[in-house]
């Protein structure tokens, strides 16, 4: 079965996509599905990802040390679908990338950046994601 690759795209590529990239790719390798995650941000700020993801990815065994990646960065030809958080950064993500035409490979999450609203929400961001990539990855969709 051939690997699928799917690139997690939010804001600054500091709190939601790298949570969900770290989270997706620990239930992919665990569950042996034929699932590769990456992330990037459509807007970076600078600096790595904030001291609560490393604190609420810790509680359930994880941890990161990437450096924030933008979507410019990135070969997005190479992925076969993409998640975002939000419906703007779908609507951003079809306006830089029009010439690759790619609406249809991308689902909106729809959770809120937890950025700056305390370890309560970095976990219920981080509880958010789990759920869904384990279902994702679980259901094969």
């Amino acid at each position: 079965m051939k690997m699928k690759k799917i690139l997690i795209i939010c804001t600054a590529n500091k709190t939601r996509s790298v949570m969900a990239m770290e989270i997706a790719n620990s239930i992919a390798l665990k569950s042996g599905a034929p699932y590769a995650f990456e992330s990037a941000g459509i807007a970076l700020v600078g600096g790595g990802a904030d001291e609560n993801v490393n604190r609420a990815l810790s509680e359930i065994g994880l941890r990161t040390s990437r450096a924030p990646v933008s979507v410019n960065d990135v070969d997005m030809e190479t992925f076969d679908a993409f998640h975002v958080m939000n419906r703007r950064q779908k609507v951003t993500l079809c306006s830089y990338f029009k010439n690759l035409d790619i609406a249809d490979k991308i689902t909106t999450l729809n959770i809120y950046d937890p950025f700056s609203k305390g370890l309560s929400a970095y976990r219920e961001c981080r509880d958010k994601l789990l759920s869904f990539y384990e279902d994702f990855i679980t259901n094969g969709r």
